[in-house]
């Protein structure tokens, strides 16, 4: 296992000013497959607002705006907002992304019927990004996350990019949180091996509960 600090620094780099670098390498490591495992999610929104925590390079952005969504997306990353930035504005669509941390979210409570993620580290799973996609989830609303794609390709290859995102913690780190923690935010989960289109991957579907009632209004 390399060392956390490492590990950190590589993504910090990769993420910021390497981010010219991200589409490249991550087409690479999947075999082509990144951007099927993220429009997983497309099949899992409701019709209403959505959040996309994370938006990265703007990929799926602008796949939910072509399939007819509504998205708002943030990232802290301006350099992955700058890619992002340009990627929509060749397609003729929206803006609608804002740099902010999914700890602190720009938004009123309840207005997002889905929270999306793809491909998230650990951030996740902590317990004030999960209160903030509590409040700002409408009730009912879906929390979708893409944890894990699942590597379809040449074996020798395929065990040699397993390797690295064991190494680099992405792999089973959805293990690190029990569903419970979840479920202390109203966000009632199971974890999902979806299959479509030829691609695979582990999923995360969440819903938000409505707030008990203990009298009658």
């Amino acid at each position: 296992m390399l060392p956390r600090w490492l590990i950190k620094l590589g993504f910090r780099l990769f993420y910021n000013q390497l981010a010219f670098t991200y589409d490249s390498v991550a087409w690479l490591v999947s075999f082509g497959q990144w951007a099927n495992w993220r429009r997983l999610t497309l099949d899992f929104l409701q019709p209403g607002p959505t959040l996309e925590l994370a938006f990265g390079t703007g990929g799926l952005f602008a796949d939910m705006l072509e399939a007819g969504h509504r998205p708002a997306g943030i990232d802290l990353s301006p350099y992955m907002a700058r890619i992002a930035g340009g990627k929509l504005r060749r397609k003729n669509l929206p803006l609608r992304l804002s740099r902010a941390q999914a700890q602190h979210l720009p938004f009123p409570a309840g207005y997002f019927f889905n929270v999306v993620a793809t491909f998230p580290t650990n951030y996740i799973f902590e317990d004030a990004t999960l209160a903030e996609i509590c409040r700002v989830l409408a009730d009912n609303g879906r929390l979708i996350v893409v944890a894990e794609g699942h590597l379809r390709g040449p074996a020798p290859l395929r065990r040699l990019i397993d390797w690295l995102y064991q190494i680099t913690n992405q792999r089973g780190f959805h293990t690190t949180r029990p569903l419970s923690a979840f479920a202390e935010h109203r966000l009632v989960g199971r974890w999902q091996h979806v299959e479509r289109r030829s691609v695979a991957a582990r999923m995360l579907l969440a819903r938000k509960q409505p707030a008990l009632r203990l009298f009658p209004e």
